[in-house]
């Protein structure tokens, strides 16, 4: 299943050397380009964006990571890329620069846009909010998360220790 947003779609490619991820990147002809060479990983990603109507190759990514594809995660939040890689989440505008890496403390829980200008990347251990210039406006640790949900910009956790609320704004 082909899933488009904002008129893209992505095929994900992996390969086992950087070496055939360069020759697969080379053969491509994209316009534009991103390789986030100083990711380190055993397994090796590029994720091809395609125009849905045209099929025209707008961009590529590459990168390498520890994580299966299964635990990647890639979002559009407004004009920008939100790419996780498992030890790093990237936000990269659609000039295909780097605006900002966060570093993830604990494993990822996933990503929630709370609106224009805030996102929430929620670890098991962690709370960091980030706005869409990928500054961290809110950040606190927390014990194991056990149970959460989320309901009018309210975050409501409960570990072992406590329960908590966390306002999103």
């Amino acid at each position: 299943m082909r899933q488009v947003i904002k008129n893209r779609y992505l095929k994900v490619f992996s390969f086992l050397s950087s070496r055939e991820t360069t020759t697969f990147l080379n053969n491509q002809g994209a316009n534009r380009s991103l390789s986030l060479e100083e990711t380190f990983g055993e397994n090796y990603y590029c994720y091809i964006c395609y125009h849905s109507l045209t099929q025209e190759k707008l961009f590529s990514l590459s990168f390498s990571s520890d994580e299966s594809e299964d635990n990647l995660n890639i979002m559009y939040w407004n004009d920008l890329i939100v790419l996780d890689i498992g030890k790093k989440n990237y936000l990269i505008d659609d000039f295909l620069e780097i605006r900002s890496s966060i570093e993830i403390t604990t494993p990822l829980v996933g990503l929630y846009v709370i609106n224009d200008e805030r996102l929430l990347i929620l670890e098991e251990a962690f709370v960091r909010v980030i706005n869409n210039k990928g500054e961290v406006v809110k950040s606190e640790l927390i014990d194991l998360i056990e149970d959460f949900s989320i309901k009018d910009n309210l975050l409501f956790i409960q570990t072992s220790e406590e329960n908590r609320i966390i306002e999103l704004n």
